[in-house]
């Protein structure tokens, strides 16, 4: 095989192994904050599967899923997760092991459908809605992804996590630095202490040095809200 032919098999590989990295890194801290997940809209149970699950309680179907998650047969827990949702189970809690399924599994857009029909439904569940902007914005939807962090900033302003993504997301997009100074601001404020804290204070204080933000910003001392998700 020529270098030529190797190269151009191998390197959607290397694509494909950078944008799975993408997304796992933008949504390892909300999915540690909101421990989260989603369901594959497509999946279809067997007729053995469901002539098996038939006779089983949406509790223990729950249960089983959950034993398969942990296990790492993500395919399995799906099944399981869904046919529970299905008959009833609480759904929140069913929501959660979903999204984190697919996830695990990389099944992204999987996610983001499930995810969005229950959003429909109870669309003031925060923590789904910030996992589901970090989802956008790793598959490169970088708009939906603004609009949904714009969306929690302005409705739940003492979350400070939503206000450094977004100001990320902004200076991913090339956006002026008053508009990302404002959200580390923002940021700071509330998570002085915060795992971002470092990063957000050395923008600004470049950002100072180029004579367009504050150098340093006052800290609140109760910075609770901001280690908390909705």
């Amino acid at each position: 095989m020529s270098n030529g032919s190797t190269r151009s098999s191998v390197e959607p590989q290397l694509a494909q192994a950078r944008r799975s990295d993408k997304v796992h890194r933008l949504l390892l801290a909300p999915c540690l904050a909101l421990t989260l997940g989603c369901s594959h809209p497509t999946l279809h149970q067997s007729s053995e599967l469901q002539l098996e699950l038939t006779n089983v309680t949406a509790e223990d179907l729950f249960l089983l899923g959950v034993s398969h998650a942990h296990a790492g047969d993500f395919l399995r827990a799906e099944q399981y997760l869904a046919a529970a949702r299905q008959r009833g189970h609480e759904q929140a809690s069913a929501i959660r092991w979903l999204v984190r399924v697919c996830i695990a599994a990389s099944r992204y857009q999987s996610a983001l459908g499930h995810a969005d029909r229950y959003l429909r439904e109870n669309p003031t569940h925060w923590s789904l809605r910030l996992v589901v902007a970090s989802l956008h914005e790793a598959l490169g939807n970088s708009a939906r992804a603004k609009s949904e962090l714009e969306h929690i900033v302005r409705t739940k302003p003492h979350w400070a996590l939503p206000h450094y993504r977004l100001a990320m997301l902004y200076r991913d997009n090339g956006d002026d630095r008053a508009r990302i100074n404002a959200q580390l601001v923002q940021y700071l404020e509330l998570a002085p202490r915060g795992p971002h804290a470092a990063e957000a204070q050395s923008f600004l204080d470049e950002s100072f040095d180029a004579g367009v933000g504050p150098r340093r910003v006052s800290s609140r001392v109760d910075a609770s809200p901001a280690v908390q998700a909705p």
